[in-house]
């Protein structure tokens, strides 16, 4: 069948997603097609596309979600990502304003929206579930030496805190572009990198992240989840912290049973992608 796409934009923090309901579940994406939809030069481009069908019937979740990286693999989660399908699922009525969930490849996510419908911007929390800490130990790279913890929210992460005081120069200055992928290359099914900087307030925290399929992005939902559950089991933070993204602040609550992520998600926009269009972005992938 001719695949015309409709398709809505959004970001959080500019992590970008596209995100393409299928609720009647007719659409099959090829790699190369997804790859083009993100790719900033030859389609419309973001971080990543969530790909939303309807939930098992035995599922009490509104819908499910598959979620693709730009370079076409398969991710398990996204904590922007998921808030930009909580704006888009309620906006077309697929959700209720309030409470409801989605099921992901990380398992059914729980989502509370806090804003009115139709908002440029909505406020949504989500919560993230209580993090596996796998293994921590003190390295070295590029000179400097940090705490690196590995660590699972229904995807990987290895978070690393400097072992001294850094400066936000120094930490600006971090060449993650190139240490990134050297460091997710070491793990097979690759993995997500921040590097973060409790504050001494102990309720804030800067984090800059390497994204697995993506590279270097704005913002990271799992990954501020993930690094403020470690420096809180580290005792370098308190319950509740705000994480400076360098596109903005996200807000993490670290409870008994699980983490609540609270930020914003705004609509950039609407698109349809005809079967043409679609064929010869495609065509271009290398």
């Amino acid at each position: 069948m001719d695949k015309e796409l409709f398709l809505s934009k959004h970001h959080g923090l500019s992590n970008d997603f596209l995100v393409l309901l299928d609720m009647a579940a007719t659409i099959s994406l090829e790699l190369p097609e997804i790859v083009a939809l993100l790719d900033r030069r030859i389609g419309i481009g973001a971080d990543g596309l969530m790909h939303v069908t309807p939930a098992t019937a035995d599922s009490p979740s509104v819908a499910r979600m598959t979620l693709y990286n730009s370079d076409g693999s398969r991710a398990e989660m996204s904590g922007n990502g998921i808030r930009c399908l909580a704006q888009a699922l309620i906006d077309t009525g697929i959700a209720p304003l309030g409470s409801f969930s989605v099921d992901t490849d990380a398992g059914a996510i729980e989502i509370e929206s806090h804003s009115a419908l139709g908002e440029p911007v909505a406020l949504i929390s989500v919560a993230m579930g209580i993090p596996k800490i796998f293994e921590s130990v003190v390295r070295t790279i590029d000179l400097i030496e940090y705490r690196a913890v590995r660590v699972d929210i229904g995807n990987p992460h290895l978070v690393l805190l400097p072992t001294t005081p850094m400066s936000g120069d120094q930490f600006a200055s971090l060449d993650i572009a190139r240490i990134g992928p050297e460091l997710e290359s070491e793990y097979p099914a690759g993995i997500n990198v921040e590097w973060v900087i409790p504050q001494s307030n102990r309720h804030e925290m800067l984090l800059r992240v390497w994204e697995r399929g993506a590279g270097v992005t704005q913002a990271c939902g799992t990954g501020s989840t993930a690094s403020s559950f470690v420096a809180n089991r580290l005792g370098l933070i308190d319950d509740v912290v705000v994480v400076h993204n360098p596109g903005g602040d996200l807000t993490v609550r670290i409870g008994e049973d699980t983490c609540y992520l609270t930020g914003p998600s705004q609509k950039v926009c609407e698109v349809q992608v005809t079967a043409s269009h679609l064929q010869a972005m495609a065509a271009l992938v290398k």
